[in-house]
């Protein structure tokens, strides 16, 4: 098989299996022991086996692609600060009610202390300040879902978000690995918003600074070693 072949069924393999990328991103993985398993998932699924060798050449190769992009991932978690709004209500209403959300929001103008709204091609869902949700819904006749008791973290990041793959799907990885369920993830420019049950929505701040703190602190070693 040629080379680029194996790279790109090793990939397909590796790349849905969230655990095993982060141990690669972060360079802690038995590469040898990896790719046996990889190896038998390409015969069990393309019946076709490539060497052992090349298996592990392709993972080791990936690997340093993951790590690099986990180091930019990490400059931009450590760029990045934290806001919290608690006490917000999701409302979703279906498409024919869109127009009376955006009407009623205009109303609201600037007094509402957080709105947010995610619009799709059949639902819009308003994130809202809780004391502010019967705006909403006494001016709307129906509604798909009402979520209250709900909190938002928001990350505001550098503008190199935008370019670089991946910030998200860690951030919510980070937090659904450790246990906290996420209601709703909003990515809007640079600020990344994460709707979350109140209840959770301390340890999951506290997960997240420390994120933050461990990536200040990973590069300011990483300066002062190359200084």
């Amino acid at each position: 098989m040629r080379e680029s072949s194996i790279a790109s069924l090793v990939r397909e393999i590796v790349i849905n299996d969230a655990y095993t990328l982060e141990c690669m991103k972060r360079g802690i993985i038995n590469y040898s022991e990896l790719a046996k398993r990889v190896l038998d998932e390409i015969a069990k699924r393309y019946k076709v086996k490539p060497s052992l060798a090349a298996v592990k050449m392709a993972l080791i190769r990936l690997s340093t692609k993951l790590e690099n992009n986990y180091d930019d991932i990490m400059k931009i978690i450590a760029k990045s600060v934290l806001a919290v709004q608690d006490s917000v209500t999701l409302i979703t209403v279906p498409r024919e009610e869109i127009g009376k959300v955006w009407r009623t929001i205009a109303s609201l103008g600037s007094k509402s202390r957080f709105i947010q709204v995610t619009q799709s091609l059949g639902a819009a869902t308003v994130v809202i300040a809780e004391e502010d949700a019967d705006e909403i819904l006494n001016n709307v006749n129906n509604v798909l879902e009402i979520i209250d008791k709900q909190s938002v973290i928001i990350l505001v990041s550098p503008k190199e978000i935008v370019r670089t793959p991946g910030v998200v799907a860690f951030i919510t990885g980070y937090l659904s690995n450790r246990g906290v369920n996420i209601t709703q993830v909003i990515s809007s420019y640079v600020d990344t918003l994460i709707v979350l049950n109140s209840e959770d929505a301390a340890r999951a701040y506290s997960m997240l600074h420390n994120l933050i703190e461990s990536a200040k602190e990973r590069f300011l070693k990483s300066r002062l070693n190359n200084e």
